[in-house]
């Protein structure tokens, strides 16, 4: 067993989003070749092994005919290694989770491209900043010099005697590198792709902020939290512990 002493590389935001966008693509093909399987399966076995109840509803619904088409040997082999992969339901979840936070309108991860952070991180090396500082405006992408004071460790010792004005410069390479508007591929997890004040939930659907469907409260109240009691103590200082212990006689 060897042991590697290399250090951790990290990754920016749009390269991790990136990532996400690839995996959403190679699960969703994955999903629907499960589907076909399973709905050529039930088709074959509906044509070879009808059922009574099937027969008489047969004018009413019937299958698609092309799934009981011959597929060639490599399309089968594809939809039965889909089958025994199987897709993980927190997998997705995960993964629309990442995406719709990376995506956010309080993230500028949406609004950067490949190009436009390799040249921001190229550019910031000529301010003498450390690695995690260089991440993490590449990663917030500050535009304004107050956030950078927030970043960048002591700014006005560090860029003595004009800090402000070294400032103003890196907060204007940052905007430069950013785009005005997400781009299209992107509108589905934005909110320019959704209503006014709508949250989107991964699904295509969206929703008001502490919207609660009827599932949801079901789930809730049987769980016990459909009514909280909460416990306010006033006019005093210190803990539970710190309460006098009654007479006991």
């Amino acid at each position: 067993m060897k042991i590697s002493n290399t250090a951790p590389l990290h990754l920016a935001n749009h390269e991790v989003l990136s990532h996400f966008l690839t995996l959403k693509v190679d699960n969703d093909h994955l999903s629907s070749c499960i589907d076909l399987k399973r709905a050529r399966d039930k088709a074959f076995a509906k044509a070879k092994y009808p059922l009574e109840r099937d027969k008489e509803r047969q004018h009413e619904q019937q299958d698609d005919p092309s799934l009981l088409e011959p597929i060639s040997e490599e399309d089968a082999k594809v939809l039965d290694l889909a089958e025994r992969r199987g897709l993980s339901d927190e997998l997705v979840w995960t993964q629309n989770e990442v995406i719709k936070y990376l995506c956010s309108d309080y993230n500028a991860t949406s609004r950067q491209t490949a190009d436009g952070v390799a040249r921001l991180a190229d550019e910031l090396q000529d301010h003498d900043l450390v690695k995690s500082e260089v991440l993490q405006i590449t990663n917030l992408a500050p535009t304004e010099v107050v956030e950078l004071y927030a970043i960048i460790e002591e700014p006005d010792t560090r860029f003595y005697p004009d800090a402000n004005a070294k400032l103003e410069e890196i907060a204007s390479q940052v905007s430069s590198t950013l785009l005005d508007y997400p781009p299209p591929e992107l509108a589905e997890w934005t909110s320019s792709g959704l209503g006014h004040g709508e949250d989107y939930d991964g699904q295509g659907q969206g929703y008001e902020h502490g919207y609660v469907n009827q599932a949801d409260e079901m789930e809730m109240a049987a769980m016990g939290m459909g009514e909280q009691e909460y416990l306010f103590e006033q006019d005093k200082e210190g803990g539970v512990d710190d309460e006098k212990d009654e007479s006991m006689d």
